[in-house]
């Protein structure tokens, strides 16, 4: 599927989570801020416009106060959990065949970015380059694109052979990039890209687990739970954490170790939850409030009020009558 415009797969923006939890900033109030909370996790399908991601990991950085963030995110994030993409690069038999399923296939990932492969006497390039004009600073998203695509030759087991480019210049204090990009970083380069000797393009892969491992099991958990909670919510007993921990195959204390590995807390996730789908059914003009509190779980109506005021600070008569107002 082509997009007309720009748009990157929304799962991608699941692991700013366990990026901001490590620096004690609340993921689901920071998406909230975006409007894709709980969505990130509940629908990591769906595609978000190129510019808004950019905008989204930009603010990311300038919250935590990190100006490398998006090397960070992606050192975070695994091959095995960017969906069909990585299905496509672990299923390779040699670099040679990972790297045609990268490049070849990125617009599972985002449509709009291209990689191409270049092969210059010992050398093979992936160069990675957005199509289309940027509207706002890819930075960030290019140092996690980077880290990400740098974990394909890394399936050589020859780390010390592979150099990243970045066309950024150098600015102070970038050499902690290196941690997320690897000691062979070169600045004010020609494009940005990832190069490695061509004599690995022959090597079997060797997948390994690195320091991602536990995140994406974390992350993997995460989602699973905010779908049965988006799809159980109206009953308060099955979208309780012991009920949800059976259904999702994990024990309540590990379910809960998974879900704080992301920053998020069991009852502020069924918060959101009831938040996000009580927003929905209202604008949808076709319920009462009443009939609102008792669909996003709550036993009675006054308790739908009371929660309704936290999340907006009016009731949901005057939520519904700027709604009718703006539809005007």
């Amino acid at each position: 599927m082509t997009h007309a415009t720009p748009s990157i797969k929304l799962s991608t923006l699941r692991q700013v989570a366990p990026y901001l939890s490590m620096r004690g900033v609340s993921p689901l109030e920071f998406f909230r801020r975006f409007g894709i909370s709980p969505h990130v996790f509940q629908y990591p399908e769906a595609w978000v416009p190129r510019a808004a991601c950019f905008h989204i990991a930009n603010e990311m950085a300038a919250t935590a106060q990190d100006p490398f963030g998006g090397g960070m995110v992606g050192h975070l994030t695994d091959v095995r959990s960017t969906g069909a993409w990585g299905e496509l690069v672990l299923g390779s038999t040699s670099l040679a065949q990972a790297c045609a399923a990268a490049a070849v296939h990125t617009d599972l990932l985002h449509q709009g970015s291209e990689v191409k492969i270049v092969t210059e006497g010992r050398t093979t390039k992936l160069i990675q380059h957005f199509t289309g004009q940027h509207e706002v600073d890819p930075k960030q998203v290019i140092f996690g694109t980077l880290a990400v695509l740098r974990k394909v030759p890394l399936l050589s087991g020859a780390s010390g052979a592979i150099r990243v480019h970045l066309k950024n210049p150098r600015e102070r204090g970038d050499e902690a990039l290196e941690e997320y990009l690897g000691p062979n970083l070169v600045m004010n380069a020609e494009y940005n890209m990832i190069e490695f000797d061509r004599e690995l393009l022959e090597i079997p892969l060797q997948p390994v687990r690195d320091v991602a491992w536990k995140t994406t099991q974390a992350l993997k958990s995460t989602t699973a739970t905010a779908h049965a909670l988006a799809e159980q919510i109206a009953d308060q007993e099955l979208s309780r954490l012991a009920t949800i921990s059976r259904k999702i195959g994990l024990s309540v204390r590990t379910l809960q170790r998974r879900l704080e590995h992301c920053g998020i807390d069991f009852d502020a996730l069924r918060d959101e939850t009831r938040r996000s789908e009580a927003f929905q059914l209202l604008a949808s003009g076709k319920y009462t409030a009443t009939e609102i509190a008792y669909m996003v779980g709550y036993s009675d109506p006054a308790h739908f009020t009371r929660a309704f005021k936290r999340w907006t600070g009016s009731p949901p008569s005057r939520y519904r009558a700027i709604l009718l107002k703006q539809d005007r």
